[in-house]
């Protein structure tokens, strides 16, 4: 239905663009036409004018004649002097004005020659007069033709004009009919635009009057979207927050009983370890093992929680200091296997000191855990690149292959399996903290060639220096001097 409209409206359209264009090429043409009948008409003007000019002339060079051979007079040869100038100009004109009209030409002609002929019968009576006399010259009068002469020049002027005549009323007639039929495409081309137009109009203003309904409708229809949208992000939120409540409450709740198994393990292994067969030891260790697991497993998620119920930090934090903290929790770890533990000059930002204290804690347990046959070397640095600070904890360690190198940031991912201690959560934890800061982390590695494991944190983090607290503005102060 939509595209029927859509297609009448376009017909229409081209229809009012094409009106216009038709009727003014008719009326072009119709100029075109008019114009030819009227260069038409203005040579046979023309013509009849210039015939009248040589009639003229003709009765001039009679009248002077007469006139001169009746009073003997010299000034009635002003007359004839002058006609006899004009006659090859007018001559001329004649011919130009009949050269179109191959029709008349003939008749032309005619008329020329004879008034040709009647100038000179009058030179031959002049140069008569000259050379014997008047006598002699009004003899050659009477006895000449010049009176027929002249009849003729009449009639055949008078026949020719009388066709020219008809011509120009034959031209007239055609004008007259083309005005009528141009008024009549006027009448009937304004009238089909004004047709169009208004199923133009009705057309602009059913599509409005959809436009504006569709308009209504949509945002009737966005209104009703905001709200349910907002109602299922108020559901959501509410699921969210009964989600964390319960995995809080559960992570903790279970606890409990599980502290509660793993101490009464423990004490089955202590008093009655070898008191049963060896099958009943081995399986009292894999109750503490396993209690073991779920109590790490349980404060991870803990640890999830409280990650997402942590506000912002609004005090600047030494990363030298964090990474001190992290060594001193891991001390044990890091005196057994003899590790290493190398940096450069680390920055001051703004960030949560718990949570990057665990950040640096799970990298250097990872390295640590996952050592190869000789001492760990951790390697921990820091630069500024752009709008960016890019931290890298580097080892010597067994390393993984690069494909695993997004998969380790999964939860419970681990790419070991129970060969090393561990819950799999550390890495997805600190992924969590770094992007809750507004960074990026990632790893690089190759099996043998050890691990480098890079964050990212904005520039945006660091503390402006005139607004510092004392002590901060001397921790900043102290990572900037090398160790």
């Amino acid at each position: 239905m939509k595209l029927a409209a859509e297609t009448k409206t376009r017909q229409r359209v081209a229809l009012l663009f094409t009106v216009p264009l038709l009727f003014s090429l008719l009326f072009f043409l119709a100029n075109q036409i008019a114009e030819h009948i009227d260069v038409g008409f203005l040579q046979l003007q023309n013509l009849n004018s210039s015939l009248d000019r040589l009639l003229s002339l003709s009765k001039d060079v009679e009248m002077g004649e007469r006139g001169f051979l009746l009073t003997g007079d010299d000034r009635y040869l002003t007359p004839l002097e002058e006609a006899n100038a004009w006659l090859p100009g007018e001559i001329d004109l004649c011919r130009a004005y009949a050269k179109d009209r191959p029709g008349l030409q003939p008749k032309v002609e005619e008329a020329i020659g004879l008034m040709q002929k009647r100038f000179a019968e009058t030179n031959q009576v002049l140069e008569t007069q000259r050379t014997k006399g008047f006598a002699a010259a009004l003899e050659l009068m009477k006895t000449g033709n010049a009176h027929e002469t002249m009849d003729l020049v009449r009639k055949s002027v008078g026949d020719l004009k009388t066709e020219l005549s008809n011509e120009q009323s034959s031209y007239l007639n055609r004008q007259r009919t083309l005005n009528h039929a141009a008024f009549v495409l006027f009448i009937a081309g304004t009238a089909i635009m004004i047709v169009v137009l208004i199923s133009l109009y009705n057309a602009l203003i059913h599509f409005l009057e959809g436009r504006d309904a569709a308009q209504a409708q949509l945002q009737a229809l966005n209104t009703e979207l905001e709200a349910r949208i907002d109602e299922r992000t108020r559901e959501l939120k509410e699921i969210n927050e009964e989600l964390q409540q319960f995995a809080y409450v559960a992570s903790h709740d279970l606890q409990e009983p599980l502290r509660t198994i793993t101490s009464f393990t423990q004490l089955l292994a202590e008093r009655y370890k070898g008191q049963f067969d060896d099958d009943a030891d081995e399986f009292i260790g894999y109750i503490v093992s396993s209690s073991s697991r779920m109590r790490d497993l349980i404060n991870g998620l803990l640890t999830l929680v409280h990650l997402r119920k942590a506000g912002q930090p609004t005090l600047p934090v030494s990363f030298e200091q964090l990474l001190e903290e992290a060594e001193a929790s891991l001390q044990a770890s890091i005196r057994e296997c003899q590790a290493e533990i190398q940096h450069g000059p680390l920055p001051a930002l703004i960030v949560d000191k718990v949570q990057f204290s665990q950040v640096f804690q799970n990298l250097i347990s990872n390295a640590i855990k996952y050592r190869s046959g000789e001492s760990p070397v951790i390697q921990v640095k820091a630069k500024r690149e752009g709008g960016l600070w890019t931290f890298s904890v580097s080892d010597n360690g067994q390393g993984f292959e690069p494909q695993y190198a997004e998969r380790i940031f999964g939860l419970f991912q681990r790419l070991h399996g129970r060969d090393v201690e561990g819950t799999g959560m550390g890495l997805s934890i600190a992924r969590k903290i770094v992007e809750r800061h507004g960074g990026h982390i990632w790893a690089e590695s190759r099996p043998g060639a050890g691990s480098t494991f890079h964050f990212s944190l904005p520039v945006t983090l660091e503390p402006s220096r005139h607004t510092l607290p004392r002590e901060a503005s001397t921790a900043m102060a102290q990572t900037q001097q090398p160790v």
